[in-house]
């Protein structure tokens, strides 16, 4: 029998709410049963609360998303703020398997107790006093209960390409439907429309595939120059102006819902941000882009894929294809999804494919594409 119990508030936190919920953890371990206390902390330490292991992770990346043993140990998720990868983890956590009951221990409503309640409809909560008590009633509950589904049911694999630009940018010719003609061909299933400062291509392209009855996913994104390099939201509901503190842009695209997306954040023979800044930035992040089909050099991808690495976040690809032919030069293969959530999700499962084209012999047809006027501009 397994038991994950989680925190409504940072387990780090001195409170009545995470010092509930870790007795309820300990005494129900002191039953004999395991048990998964889960919760957000500021802090990134390992520690030990009890006979309690903390794994308390900088932010929730790649670790938390793996599909790996839970064990009888805390699993602390995030950091001081939610992001989509941190939505993710929690459904994993919940969907691991092997989860007899699922419980939430606190008075507070919060992003965590959203999480929870939408990916276990079933979790029983408990208040602040009485863990004995309260442990020995869950335990009876979960031997008398049939073992909770699995949050993160298989789902079809798709291709995906994350970084495409069309007609929408300046710097770019292709007409929508040309790009979902091509899309089709290639036996895609979703495209990130990322038209640079503007999100009118990825509304022109839902239009189209929606009208049509196309099935094929359209992203609305947008690529934001910043006043430090550029970064990548997805599911934007409107443009973001370009110019900004690359902080300023993230918070800007959170406060819409975004997915967080870091393109090419090592292609040095462009304006990035620096190494120091994403760290910092790090724990907003949803994804990082580790393959990128347009780069001049291999070792930009290689730096970043060993920075997301490092720290744990999840990896993107795209090709940030600027003509036709360009497209899904790079890109993901990953169960299906729909929105920033089942983005994050499907993160934890998704491949790298890449099908390389001469660097050169694209960026001649873009220079010779640029000099044309936009198709939207007539």
């Amino acid at each position: 029998m397994r038991v994950a119990v989680f925190a409504t508030t940072p387990l780090d936190r001195p409170g009545p709410e995470s010092a509930a919920a870790l007795a309820v953890a300990e005494a129900i371990a002191d039953k004999g049963v395991e048990v998964v206390l889960v919760g957000t902390a500021r802090n990134a330490a390992q520690q030990v609360a009890g006979r309690l292991t903390i794994r308390a992770l900088e932010r929730s990346g790649a670790g938390a998303l793996a599909h790996t043993d839970l064990g009888p140990r805390t699993v602390v998720i995030g950091g001081p703020t939610m992001t989509w990868a941190a939505d993710a983890a929690i459904r994993r956590v919940i969907g691991a398997g092997a989860i007899d009951l699922v419980v939430i221990v606190g008075d507070a409503e919060t992003a965590v107790t959203a999480v929870v309640d939408d990916a276990a409809p079933s979790a029983k909560r408990i208040g602040l006093t009485g863990a004995k008590r309260a442990a020995t009633a869950m335990i009876k509950l979960a031997g008398d209960s049939a073992r909770a589904p699995s949050a993160h049911t298989p789902a079809d694999l798709i291709l995906g390409d994350f970084h495409l630009h069309t007609c929408f940018s300046p710097d770019c010719g292709t007409g929508i439907d040309d790009l979902v003609e091509r899309a089709l061909a290639l036996g895609l299933g979703a495209l990130c429309v990322t038209d640079h400062d503007s999100v009118a291509g990825g509304f022109a392209a839902k239009a189209h595939v929606e009208a049509n009855g196309i099935p094929l996913h359209i992203a609305v994104s947008s690529e934001v120059k910043t006043q430090t390099g550029e970064v990548i939201g997805m599911y934007l509901k409107e443009d973001i102006p370009p110019g900004l503190p690359f902080t300023d842009t993230v918070e800007a695209m959170r406060a819409q819902g975004a997915f967080i997306y870091v393109p090419h954040p090592f292609d040095s023979l462009h304006a990035i941000p620096s190494e120091p800044l994403l760290e910092r930035m790090a724990p907003l992040i949803d994804a990082l882009e580790v393959v990128n089909g347009r780069l001049a050099r291999e070792r930009f991808n290689h730096e970043a894929l060993a920075f997301a690495t490092r720290l744990g976040l999840p990896a993107g690809a795209g090709s940030d294809a600027h003509v036709l032919d360009g497209l899904f030069t790079a890109g993901l293969e990953l169960p299906a999804f729909h929105d920033p959530a089942s983005l994050a999700l499907a993160l934890g499962d998704a491949r790298v494919v890449r099908h390389p084209k001469n660097i050169l012999a694209l960026q001649a047809r873009k220079w010779f594409r640029k000099r044309r006027k936009p198709l939207h501009a007539e």
